[in-house]
């Protein structure tokens, strides 16, 4: 499960989360604490949100063989949603997570 912190001035809230969802992937179902999504490439993608300490947590799982413009499309998608939500952008995230890695090493 991957973990995403929000940058100043972006609410965590969960209007705001479930809004995005709509707007960037149409469709969402919340079972207990996640919001569980299907879209493109993406078998499953669950999204909890933790409001008091202002992360995202993410957990997805990939449908296979599935053609490379519909991938492109879908990451796409899903960095336009985590920007937006969590303003971020992937370059930045890439950044973080890198971080995060060589502090375990």
């Amino acid at each position: 499960m991957r973990e995403y912190k929000f940058k100043r001035g972006y609410p965590a809230t969960q209007e705001r989360l479930e809004s995005l969802l709509k707007k960037h992937f149409g469709e969402f179902r919340k079972y207990n604490d996640f919001y569980i999504v299907s879209f493109g490439a993406v078998e499953e993608l669950k999204i909890k949100l933790e409001e008091k300490k202002k992360r995202l947590l993410v957990s997805t799982k990939t449908k296979k063989n599935v053609s490379d413009d519909l991938a492109v499309k879908t990451i796409r998608t899903y960095n336009k949603f985590l920007e937006e939500l969590t303003g971020y952008t992937a370059k930045e995230r890439q950044k973080m997570l890198r971080k995060e890695v060589e502090k375990l090493e």
